[in-house]
């Protein structure tokens, strides 16, 4: 997709500053739009920023947009404001999202629809698409236009729930289309007590065991531990339940990962003990199904130079020895990270979700398979497989049945 993106007003303070109010119109519409560049361009989209920084009126500033937008040729062009109300006064009603749109018959308003939609699934009152023919820039842009107005400036409600990195991820998933889904599975999570989150992504968790080969008591307990029972900001906002970032190992395995990031700061700990914190890209993902897919693939297939990063832990059936696995290959600094994950197994009888798992075969089989490196030269050993894991099972992991 070709997509313009341009934060209105002018930061210089003076000249078409925009809205000003307990947060700034033209400070805050910049770094939105930063965000969602950033995130669109991950996913592979084109983005050219048309933001105009430098102009003398508040006309000048909008030619300077359109004649920067005119220049692309593009599928969308999204502006990026805030609101004010009109009384200098809040009154608590004046409040929410809009998106407008030059006309009701304009090829924009699907998207104006999402983008919305997605808005005021953060909480906001959705206010709607409406139809604004005389503002300029999308009178005279030459592709479908819309321009978003995140939330009012002014508004203490809406102020209390603004969130930079939320707001541009849900305007990032109503121009991509994901926001139905996405939203669905967050409200989910955040619905859920500790018990019922436990249950869901247990089952969850099963069912990706009978393709992936990993433990359903490893990728529970990760997702348990890593996103505090579905609660944490990265769950609820990218539903990446396992800490899971933008570049691991360089990318290097298969994945149904989109591109979409969410910004976040996040603590590490050094070999002394001692913490500090980073500010870095995370996995946003559509839905809690593509985390696990992800997440699967990212274990039995990421590398370390010329090795598998966590070999051995595809059909390992010790959740014990799983997890030593993962620290191991580096999977989180926290130096207590496997008897964390392993509280969190004992604690919740997890080990009832890897069903008739049984002791790993002699001579690591799974993992040989899961490297590819396996020759089936052994006949003896490949009925242990067949009589261990079932016929299905095994030809999946050898790509024969899809």
């Amino acid at each position: 997709m070709r997509i313009n993106i341009h934060a209105g007003h002018n930061p210089d303070g003076m000249t078409a500053c925009g809205a000003v109010g307990l947060i700034r119109e033209s400070t805050e519409a910049r770094t939105v739009k930063d965000r969602v560049v950033a995130q669109l361009t991950a996913m592979g989209h084109t983005v050219h920023d048309c933001t105009c920084n430098n102009g003398t009126s508040q006309q000048d500033v909008l030619k300077r947009i359109v004649a920067a937008c005119n220049s692309h040729a593009v599928d969308l062009d999204v502006s990026i404001h805030f609101n004010a109300a009109a009384s200098p006064v809040p009154d608590g009603q004046t409040t929410g999202t809009e998106v407008l749109v030059y006309s009701n018959a304009s090829k924009a308003v699907p998207w104006a629809q999402q983008i919305v939609d997605s808005v005021a699934a953060l909480g906001y009152r959705n206010r709607g698409v409406k139809e604004r023919p005389g503002l300029y820039v999308l009178k005279h842009t030459k592709a479908p236009a819309l321009l978003v107005e995140c939330c009012f400036v002014d508004d203490p409600d809406d102020v209390a729930i603004y969130n930079i990195d939320r707001m541009a991820t849900a305007i990032v998933a109503g121009i991509t289309g994901q926001a139905a889904e996405t939203t669905a599975d967050a409200a989910r999570l955040a619905s859920m007590s500790q018990a019922e989150f436990v249950e869901y992504i247990g089952h969850l968790a099963a069912a990706d065991m009978q393709t992936s080969g990993i433990l359903a008591s490893v990728t529970a307990a990760q997702s348990i531990l890593e996103s505090g029972y579905g609660k944490s900001e990265l769950a609820l906002q990218a539903l990446n339940l396992g800490g899971m970032k933008a570049e691991l190992s360089g990318n290097t395995w298969a994945s149904a990962w989109d591109g979409r990031i969410y910004i976040k700061d996040t603590a590490e700990q050094r070999e002394d003990g001692s913490y500090y914190t980073i500010t870095a890209a995370f996995r946003a993902y559509q839905s809690v199904a593509a985390y696990l897919a992800d997440h699967s693939a990212y274990l039995a297939g990421a590398r370390s130079g010329d090795s598998l990063r966590y070999a051995g832990v595809v059909g390992c059936r010790d959740y014990r020895r799983a997890f030593q696995i993962l620290k191991d290959g580096d999977y989180a600094t926290s130096k207590d990270y496997v008897s964390k994950l392993c509280a969190v197994v004992e604690r919740w009888n997890l080990t009832r979700f890897d069903g008739a798992a049984s002791p790993e075969p002699d001579g690591s089989l799974w993992a040989n398979i899961a490297g590819l490196s396996y020759t089936w030269a052994d006949a003896s050993s490949f009925g242990q497989l067949l009589a261990q894991n079932g016929m299905q099972t095994v030809l999946r992991r050898v790509n024969i049945l899809e």
